[in-house]
């Protein structure tokens, strides 16, 4: 597999039944301006609210995350059999089991175990929108492509059977291109199945828990024996946890480890079983002996840990002000000081004020507490958290904490939604004056969370309806549009690019010239990896020919780089060598040329440029002259553009170069028009 492969577009989200591997908010360390969100996905996100993955290189992070999980995969029963069946000439495999077997990661590995170094990864996605009704078309199907439709979480039984309807056409496109197509099914699928996709289908079962948990604590390096995994606090965990509780477990064991370094493996495994089996119970009986103020600081403190004291204060304070409780008529100097109020809560700052609980994870059992239990708070919690955020004068790195756990927690509830509201919310503050723009970082944040790895499909999902419906609106408030066009590049685009692409062209359309001009360009940027160029180009295809926006010519000739498509470092071939792309840019320059684009004299000056290339450079002039369905006026327009360039040339030696490449344009202009002239050297005058 190795490093190679570092381009997949379409598959990061290896959360769920995601084998033993380890995901939390722990901090990451980042070099350079901005402020990182943790949380399963790695961001920079500056104070204008734009998102920048860490990475070296475009679209590594799916392939190093894939590369992770299969350090931490173990084989379940039936892995074996279902890679044979995605080996037969049906090259397709359904997969279904119990929530918390690993299908989803059983799936990603299949694909990845089955893969050339070149192929492109993509996750279909259940849910479509206006303009993504063909998302199962078999004409999407790219050579070699590897495709991932996880349905485990649909509860339909009818929108299960639409999708079959599909799928056989699909798949017939899939063999034709030598790809390979896994399914995720619902648990208990065989009432649902067609026939013809009965002989497809694979249950797995969970992995043993003792493999699946020593494996994960291998790849994170901590050692121990074989012996040590025999221990009563483990064993039921080990018998029949979901994978993603052992995940967790996992994490548990390296945060006590991180606690207590000197200490044994026993005593490690101990305080993380403690964390899991004794946390809730013990927060419940904590709340239900507190006042309410001691509940605010406390929930507060779980909101907050690792911020200063300080901070929490503030913000218990807003909570209560937000439920409107009654301030306390002691004067401050007759009330417990801060420690003490912490302290009574089992809060203990640190040397440099920052606040912690005593036990491992205990501020996760406080957070879930509150928003298990009090769910007719949740709408007051949510707009707590927006005022911390909006209006305290917390710290960037106090309200980065903030938003991540509160994203834990509305996935959690049910309530992805609430992230939405917020991130709207705090774009509408980005132009105050108290808040400048750094607001936007933070609803820029809440979206990136909620589309992340860690969302369930369903959650995200919602989120990205949420963004379908707001890019749609061509007087969306600016600062908004700004955040949706950085989200969808740099969020979106890692596990859905074709959803992201459709929702950048509608933002391509906003009213507002730095909306549309820079989602042109966040599609320029994706288009220097060849593989999302190859989706942006089916795409831009299906659009011009069928529900062509305005903007929408000016997209494609935004991406239309001629060095783009002659560029073989990744790839054995040019893409214009390929006979599918040149059909679908002749499209596309057709659009352009008829509707006389801005900024089309440029790009097909840099298109004369390229084409100097020898026999890929006339492929470019080619795709220019069949653009213009031998049209006279068009061609005419070539050789005009063509003649003045040459003209321009600064020196002799270069007008001379130039010169010859506008003697090729004539000659194909005048075979383009039947022309048979003996003068095999074009007879235009240049």
């Amino acid at each position: 597999m190795g490093a190679d492969r570092a381009a997949f577009v379409g598959i990061e989200q290896v959360g769920g039944d995601v084998g033993a591997s380890v995901a939390g908010d722990g901090a990451q360390v980042h070099g350079g301006s901005g402020h990182q969100i943790n949380g399963g996905l790695t961001f920079i996100v500056t104070e204008s609210g734009e998102i920048h993955r860490r990475r070296t290189s475009q679209r590594t992070l799916t392939a190093d995350q894939l590369a992770r999980l299969k350090v931490r995969f173990i084989e379940p029963h039936g892995y074996w059999q279902a890679k044979k069946k995605l080996g037969e000439s049906s090259r397709t495999v359904l997969l279904s089991g119990k929530a918390g077997s690993g299908r989803r990661s059983t799936a990603l590995m299949l694909l990845y175990n089955s893969a050339t170094p070149d192929a492109q990864f993509r996750e279909l996605p259940v849910e479509t929108d206006e303009e993504e009704q063909d998302s199962l078309d078999p004409e999407s199907v790219q050579p070699g492509e590897r495709l991932l439709l996880d349905m485990s979480a649909e509860e339909q039984p009818e929108k299960f059977r639409s999708v079959q309807a599909k799928l056989e056409s699909l798949r017939g496109a899939v063999v034709v291109n030598e790809g390979a197509l896994v399914v995720v099914l619902p648990p208990d699928p065989d009432h649902l199945l067609l026939p013809e996709f009965s002989r497809l289908h694979v249950p797995i079962e969970r992995p043993p828990g003792k493999a699946v948990l020593s494996k994960c604590l291998e790849a994170e390096h901590v050692g121990f024996a074989e012996q040590d995994l025999e221990q009563e606090s483990l064993k039921e965990h080990l018998a029949d946890a979901a994978l993603r509780d052992l995940d967790r477990l996992c994490q548990r064991i390296l945060e006590a480890k991180h606690a207590n370094p000197p200490g044994a493996f026993a005593d490690w495994v101990a305080r993380a079983c403690e964390a899991f089996a004794k946390h809730g119970e013990q927060v419940a009986a904590q709340i239900r002996e507190s006042s309410a103020p001691q509940r605010a600081i406390v929930l507060a403190a779980a909101m907050l840990k690792d911020s200063h004291a300080d901070s929490v204060q503030a913000a218990a304070k807003s909570l209560l002000s937000q439920l409107e409780y009654p301030e306390e008529e002691k004067h401050v100097l007759e009330r417990d000081g801060l420690d003490d109020v912490l302290r009574s809560v089992k809060v203990v700052p640190n040397g440099s004020r920052k606040i912690a609980f005593d036990a491992i994870s205990y501020e996760n059992a406080v957070r879930n507490h509150f928003w298990t239990n009090f769910p007719e708070l949740r709408d007051d919690l949510r707009d707590w958290v927006g005022e911390c955020v909006g209006d305290l004068e917390l710290a960037d790195d106090d309200c980065d904490r903030l938003v991540l756990r509160f994203a834990e927690q509305a996935r959690r509830a049910g309530r992805i939604n609430d992230l939405c509201v917020l991130a709207e919310q705090w774009t509408k503050q980005a132009g105050r004056p108290r808040r400048p723009p750094r607001s936007a970082r933070w609803a820029a944040a809440a979206l990136a969370h909620g589309l992340g790895e860690v969302s369930s499909p369903s959650a995200a999902g919602d989120i990205r309806k949420k963004i379908y419906e707001w890019a749609a609106q061509p007087g969306l408030a600016v600062h908004l549009a700004q955040v949706l066009v950085s989200v969808c590049a740099e969020v979106m685009a890692e596990t859905h690019p074709d959803q992201a692409v459709v929702r950048l062209r509608l933002l391509a359309s906003h009213n507002a010239q730095e909306v549309a001009g820079a989602a042109k360009s966040a599609v320029s940027n994706l288009a220097q990896d060849n593989r999302f160029y190859r989706r942006f180009l089916w795409w831009m295809n299906s659009w011009l020919t069928q529900q062509s926006r305005p903007s929408d010519a000016a997209l494609f000739l935004v991406a239309s780089d001629p060095q783009r498509l002659l560029d073989t470092s990744s790839r054995s071939a040019a893409l214009i060598t390929n006979r599918t792309v040149r059909r679908q840019l002749v499209v596309g320059w057709r659009v352009v040329l008829m509707r006389e684009v801005d900024g089309w004299l440029a790009r097909v000056e840099e298109w004369l440029v390229a084409s100097r290339g020898g026999e890929l450079g006339s492929l470019l002039l080619n795709v220019l002259v069949e653009s213009t369905d031998g049209e006279l006026a068009k061609l005419g327009a070539l050789h005009v553009t063509s003649r003045d360039w040459a003209a321009a040339g600064p020196d002799d030696k270069e007008r001379a170069v130039r010169q010859r490449t506008c003697r090729e344009l004539a000659r194909k202009i005048d075979a383009a028009q039947g022309l048979q002239l003996a003068d095999v050297k074009g007879t235009g005058t240049c």
